[in-house]
């Protein structure tokens, strides 16, 4: 039995009866960088929960359904007003290294070293565990891919938590 097995049995057995994993026959087309990694513009997308308490409503994890919706940080923004909101993970742990889930941190050293051309002005975060994944699918990550466009981003890199 895999993992999947396992924590889809944990879902239908917890959550929702009629859970079952999206999947999809083709995997997406690949998409070639048109110039160098260290010319790019470069965005982190996370599923950590990452946001900023201060100014943004924290992730609902207490849904059932989870949280489909995204939070926007800002490039640069100071890591102790970051928070992480997910039922999936121990985010205690995680905010003590938060390059571990939201490695925007590190993604500047990159750009100060010149491995990637520079980080990109915002960054994305969701939530991770979104069993009904429509509304993520065709409103939240359409409108995603529509801002990393319009901030002139080369490449996105997902990081799953």
């Amino acid at each position: 039995m895999s993992f999947l097995d396992i924590e889809g049995d944990f879902i239908r057995g917890k959550v929702l009866p009629d859970f079952s994993w999206v999947s999809f026959e083709e995997p997406t087309e690949p998409n070639r960088l048109a110039k160098p990694v260290s010319q790019c513009r470069v965005a982190l997308v996370t599923t950590s929960g990452a946001c900023i308490p201060a100014s943004q409503e924290r992730f609902d994890t207490k849904n059932r359904l989870g949280d489909d919706t995204f939070r926007v940080i800002p490039n640069g923004t100071d890591p102790g007003e970051i928070a992480l909101a997910h039922p999936g993970y121990d985010t205690r742990r995680a905010k003590e290294d938060l390059d571990t889930v939201f490695p925007y941190q590190l993604l500047n050293k990159l750009a100060a070293q010149r491995v990637i051309g520079e980080a990109a002005p915002r960054h994305f975060s969701f939530m991770g565990f979104v069993p009904r994944p429509e509304r993520l699918i065709w409103r939240s990550a359409p409108q995603v891919g529509r801002l990393l466009m319009e901030d002139g981003v080369d490449l996105a890199i997902l990081v799953p938590s």
